[in-house]
Order: structure tokens, then C-alpha cells, then sequence
């Protein structure tokens, strides 16, 4: 399975984009868990995140690259992860047979990326691909994997800001992947992203990632819809929802009131620093939206 090379490192430099806002964080990495070492978030009159990950402006990009250079200034890490929402990426889960070879699988997975992405057949493509689960079936069991894909030339844009941040390398994490390592451990729980131009899902059953998805509606019967949609797609419609954890830009009461009327579950603002032992002071909603950096860290 291919993956953006990046060494393994003690220390990570982590950074997400939503719209105009740039958040950040460096963690260590020590024997007795992580520490952070720096956190925060830089606010852009342009949007950052286009300019990155779809056809951008050249003098956007640069902002952002100027950015992190200087937020990450005498930083110590060897690697550059970048969380990405799946709303500016190709992302899909696959099913493949358990015992299928690795050079088959990652045809197939290949083959999937390019379709879904609208890639040229003589066209690389570069495939991220993690296996999230197995399960048993009539014919056996199956393995499945969620996949992220996005341009060469997003590489090419993420290739600029590793150099401008100074590391060795970068990582690409899937937002949603990395928001479900921060849930609960027990029971069923939805972990909703909500912002102001998409809705994102991940669906976690004693701390394992099940499924996730995402779509471009952002009233709260969109939401409400995509959560359902997920748990449908996990198979788990009929499950009793035990926790409502929320993060993002947009994710206020009324968003997110009509899920709560189906799924029964309080929402509340996912707690992305347990992990690290410490918590800043901030409003909890507003220290919620560094969960997709701080959990693609862990």
C-alpha cells in the first residue's frame, strides 16, 4: 500500500485546514506517553484550504507556507502529518477477501482510487490504504480498508509545505480516521464534524473505526442524514447510539439537534486532549475543533 514517505519520528509536526483557519500542534513523543510542546491556530483572509487541496492561489499557498514556517520555528520534529477532511479528498472503504495477495489487493484498490477520482488509466496513483477491520461472512472472512487519494499536485503542494516547515517528510491523515482514535472506548459512538461547507462521520464501536462518510449538506437534517447514512452503511442502524461527540466550525445545538432527536444521545464537544494529559483553558466547542490535528498525532 503506498503511503506519503515520512520517517518514523519521536517528535511530529501536525497541521490541519478548514476553510481559512490553519491549526497546528508538535508532539513529543516520550516513554511515558505524548507531550505537547506547541498548539495553536493561524487565522487567513483567503482560504487556505483551497489553496492546498483544490486548484488554489499561488500567493495563498505562499501565506500558508510562510505561516508555517514561522509557528513551527526551531521546532523538533522530523515529520509534517497533515489532517485533511474527506470533503477536499477521495476517501472509500473496501471490502476484499482476508487471504487476498498484497500485489492484488493494491490493484485493486488502485484501480478503485482512479475511478473515484476521475484518473487517466495511464495516470499513477497514489493510494493510502488501512485495513479497519474484519468480519465474518458466508464466504469467508473479509478485510476492510479505507483508502485516501488526493492529486499529484496536492503532493506536490504538500511536498512545499513539509520543506517550508522544515522536516524530513509528510504524512496525509484522513480527518474522520483521525477524530475516532479520540472517542470513547466502549459502546457505540458517532463522532460528527460540522462545518460550514460539509458534514463529516465516523462511526467507532469500542474504540475500533467502522465506517465513515461525508457530504456537502450542512442544515441539521443533512446532518442528521449523513450519521444515519453512516450507521446504515456500517451495518449498525438498529444498534443504540451511547455516545454524540461533536467537533468542528459548526458544530452548535441547532446543527445538531435533529440527530439528537433520532439518536437519543447528548451531544457533546469530543475532548481531544486526553491523550496528552493536559487541557488549555477554552471553551469546550471551540477546543474541540483541534480534534482532527490532535488525533492524527496519536
Amino acid at each position: 500500500m503506498d503511503d506519503a514517505s515520512a520517517p518514523a519520528a519521536s517528535a511530529l509536526a501536525v497541521v490541519g485546514l478548514s476553510g481559512a483557519v490553519l491549526r497546528y500542534a508538535e508532539v513529543v513523543r516520550e516513554d511515558g506517553g505524548r507531550r505537547l510542546r506547541r498548539l495553536g491556530a493561524v487565522d487567513f483572509e483567503v482560504d487556505a484550504e483551497a489553496a492546498v487541496f483544490e486548484a488554489g492561489d499561488p500567493a495563498a499557498l505562499a501565506d500558508v507556507e510562510a505561516a508555517l514556517g514561522e509557528v513551527l520555528a526551531g521546532h523538533q520534529a522530523e515529520a509534517l502529518v497533515v489532517a485533511a477532511h474527506p470533503a477536499v479528498t477521495t476517501t472509500f472503504f473496501t471490502p476484499l477477501p482476508a487471504g487476498l495477495g498484497a500485489d492484488a489487493r493494491d490493484a485493486q484498490l488502485h484501480q478503485e482510487a482512479a475511478l473515484l477520482a476521475d484518473v487517466a488509466p495511464t495516470q499513477a496513483v497514489r493510494v493510502k490504504a488501512v485495513p479497519v477491520r474484519t468480519e465474518t461472512v458466508a464466504g469467508g472472512d473479509r478485510a476492510w480498508y479505507h483508502s485516501l487519494h488526493v492529486p499529484e499536485a496536492v503532493h506536490a503542494r504538500l511536498a512545499r509545505l513539509a520543506e517550508a516547515a522544515g522536516t524530513q517528510g509528510y504524512d496525509l491523515a484522513d480527518a474522520t480516521r483521525a477524530v475516532a482514535r479520540l472517542v470513547p472506548a466502549d459502546g457505540l459512538v458517532l463522532a460528527v464534524g460540522a462545518y460550514a461547507g460539509h458534514t463529516e462521520v465516523a462511526v467507532v464501536r469500542d474504540g475500533a473505526f467502522l465506517f465513515g462518510t461525508h457530504g456537502a449538506g450542512t442544515t441539521p437534517a443533512d446532518t442528521a442524514y449523513f450519521a444515519l447514512a453512516a450507521l446504515r452503511q456500517a451495518g449498525l442502524e438498529a444498534a443504540p447510539v451511547g455516545d454524540l461527540r461533536t467537533y468542528g466550525d459548526a458544530a452548535d445545538s441547532e446543527r445538531l439537534s435533529l440527530l439528537f432527536e433520532f439518536v437519543g444521545a447528548q451531544p457533546v464537544p469530543l475532548d481531544p486532549f486526553v491523550p496528552y494529559g493536559r487541557r488549555p483553558d477554552g471553551a469546550p466547542a471551540v477546543l474541540a475543533s483541534l480534534a482532527p490535528v490532535l488525533g492524527a498525532a496519536l
